[in-house]
């Protein structure tokens, strides 16, 4: 069963030392593995390299980012930032009780 994931779409991480962390995809290296950032840990210049089992897709996308993406705008860290904080501030869910990792 393979989702259909696509750049901007925010994510949060399952497994690892990260557990828990929103991220936005930033690209789709293959079938199995996505690059990652967060524009504070994990920034445009070093995005991690992420399995896509490992990952849990929200149904939440960065429009403004994937516009300036699409355009080959430049995209800054902040951006990234504020854009994953907007995101979780559409939500009226805890995106943590949606990967069933709450409280």
């Amino acid at each position: 069963m393979k989702e259909d994931i696509e750049v901007g779409t925010l994510v949060i991480s399952k497994c690892g030392r990260d557990r828990q962390r929103r991220y936005l995809v930033w690209d789709i290296v293959d079938n199995h593995f996505v690059l990652l950032v967060d524009g504070d840990n994990r920034r445009i210049q070093k995005p991690k390299r992420k399995n896509r089992k490992h990952i849990h897709l929200t149904k939440k996308k960065a429009e403004d980012i994937c516009r300036k993406l699409s355009n080959n705008e430049k995209v800054c860290n902040a951006e990234i930032r504020r854009a994953i904080e907007e995101l979780e501030e559409q939500t009226g869910e805890d995106l943590l009780n949606l990967c069933g990792k709450g409280g």
